[in-house]
């Protein structure tokens, strides 16, 4: 199989007319469908499916050439990572054609990860198990679903794992601290010629993957910790306690853009300097065919509007000191309340989380620079295919694969085959998928599931970080788009990605969909202080723009108080 490709059946074709009330992309050819690079028709009834964790990567719709990026790398990576742990056997570790036993693929355009696969991992994992990795990547359990160790895994993974784990900061060092001079220098100057720009492409692609192994473990190891720091806290008789352990580290990847901007904001930091370290983060960051703030400063400008209306006592560095002051006394509490037999070990999974839980972040940076290096080259290249007469515009090359886009002799048909896939993004951009599904989702139309119950006025979903707080909601969907969002106003949101974390210091608290304890709106929400509640599936349903909600960040719960129209009623 070349780059994901998988086609389209008839009786999918016949179920998407039915669905939708649509006949599809019209005019697209048998050739087209089969070559359909966006989503894998063919797969087994019985796998489980979640878009969550996945769109935090790679949200909506992607591109052809984006898929090429992550897909078959993201595979070889997360698979390579379990083999350096034990979990896996060396013959396992391929980008599989079959989507049964991939982590991740495409259904209409969109992500999802393999629940299936996941579990058997974790199954294989001492220490971890199906319904732990279940509930912290996508969020929660299915009901009835009970682990499956593979306890013949456990002595090779016991001997693998802790070396691993000792060498990963070292490793992931060694990695990534070239990649941020090399993607500055890379952007830097004036649109490179098209052999320097297909150089680009290549070398931004390899460095993607290279440090994509390194980071995938930091993960693994980050969620793994994160379970037995809370089955500490179980064994301790201070449930909850974990959240308020994981957090504080300081100097978090996740966080340090706020840290900048906030420094901008208070003209202690050039914004063009905050553009040379931060510029490669972005709306819908992952996706090669967007615009990253260096492109578009436009979302930055409104965003430090709401900065500079804060009060100083949201000074990030002061908000990470009080929180790095809260972890040490929930660690002494924790220590304090287990038994003294225990204590030793404890003390052991404390610092070994001090140490990997802060490089969580450190990787992604690193490899969306390398997607930006990768972007800018692409750029170059669609130019350059323009002039040529072989595309109709320069977004026109993100609908290529990575093969097509550097072959030195592009095909003749180049235009028919971006129209053709153009036509096919198109139609998927008009379809929704639900949350979680088994075998090949079934699309409806966007705006087209069942409403909400009006009457509802809560919902609830994991608890990441403690605090009440009673204020207006904003349910957003692109933080460049939002322009009412006000300091202190509570974030209601499908899911984050880095160029989230500006708007979330200016909210009060965070009401997130998609997601789980250890995904980055999580990690965020934590260092920042911001009471959070994540997973709620439908919050953004539930909750109305404008509505007045309490959130209850300890119990995981968001009650509307009083709804908007009310409010202007009265």
């Amino acid at each position: 199989m070349q780059e994901g490709t998988v086609g389209r059946s008839d009786a999918e074709d016949d179920r998407v007319k039915a669905t939708t009330g649509t006949e599809g992309a019209d005019g697209l050819s048998a050739a087209a469908r089969a070559a359909n690079v966006l989503h894998y028709a063919d797969c087994d009834p019985g796998i489980a499916w979640s878009s969550g964790n996945a769109s935090e990567a790679l949200p909506g719709v992607v591109t052809p050439l984006t898929w090429s990026l992550f897909g078959d790398p993201i595979e070889r990576a997360f698979k390579a990572t379990f083999n350096d742990m034990g979990v896996l056997e060396r013959e396992r570790v391929t980008a599989d054609e079959r989507p049964e036993t991939r982590l991740m693929a495409l259904f209409y355009g969109r992500a999802a990860g393999n629940v299936e696969t996941f579990r058997m991992l974790a199954d294989r994992t001492p220490g971890n198990g199906g319904n732990a990795v279940e509930e912290q990547i996508f969020g929660r359990v299915r009901p009835g679903m009970e682990d499956r160790p593979v306890r013949s895994r456990y002595p090779v993974v016991a001997f693998r794992m802790p070396v691993a784990a000792l060498r990963l900061p070292g490793r992931l060092r060694s990695v990534v601290e070239d990649v941020e001079p090399w993607w500055r220098a890379a952007v830097a100057g004036p649109s490179p010629s098209p052999s320097a720009a297909r150089a680009l492409v290549a070398e931004g692609a390899r460095r993607f993957e290279e440090v994509m192994r390194p980071h995938t473990l930091a993960a693994i190891l980050c969620q793994a910790l994160y379970d037995q720091i809370r089955k500490l806290a179980v064994r301790a008789g201070r449930e909850g306690l974990e959240l308020d352990i994981i957090t504080g580290y300081g100097e978090m990847a996740e966080t340090r853009v706020v840290t900048d901007l906030w420094d901008v904001s208070r003209e202690r930091l050039d914004l063009d300097e905050f553009v040379r370290r931060h510029g490669f983060h972005g709306p819908d960051e992952g996706e090669l065919s967007s615009a990253s703030w260096r492109m578009d400063r436009a979302p930055l400008e409104r965003l430090l509007v709401g900065y500079r209306g804060m009060d100083e006592d949201r000074d990030p560095r002061r908000v990470e000191a009080g929180q790095a002051r809260r972890r040490v006394e929930a660690e002494r509490e924790l220590l304090a309340a287990l038994p003294r037999a225990h204590r030793g070990p404890a003390r052991a999974i404390l610092a070994l989380g001090a140490r990997i839980i802060p490089l969580r972040g450190v990787g992604k940076a690193a490899f969306l620079r390398c997607a930006d290096a990768v972007r800018f080259g692409t750029r170059a290249l669609g130019a350059d295919l323009v002039e040529r007469g072989l595309l109709p515009d320069v977004d026109a090359a993100f609908l290529l694969t990575m093969d097509e886009l550097l072959a030195a002799t592009p095909p003749a048909d180049l235009a028919a085959t971006v129209a053709e896939r153009r036509a096919i993004r198109e139609e998927y951009l008009r379809y929704e998928l639900p949350e979680a599904w088994e075998g090949v989702p079934s699309p409806v139309p966007v705006g087209g599931r069942e409403p909400v119950d009006a009457d509802r006025t809560t919902v609830s979903g994991i608890a990441v970080t403690s605090g009440t707080v009673e204020a207006v909601a904003r349910v957003v969907t692109r933080p460049d788009e939002e322009d009412d969002f006000e300091p202190g106003d509570v974030l209601v949101c499908r899911t984050t990605d880095p160029s989230w974390a500006s708007i979330m210091m200016l909210a009060s608290a965070l009401v997130i969909d998609i997601g789980g304890p250890i995904s980055h709106g999580a990690i965020v929400a934590r260092e920042l202080g911001v009471p959070c509640v994540i997973g709620t599936k439908d919050g953004t349903t539930v909750i109305g723009d404008g509505d007045l909600v309490r959130v209850d960040g300890a119990a995981g719960t968001v009650e509307v108080v009083r709804r908007a129209a009310a409010a202007q009623e009265a």
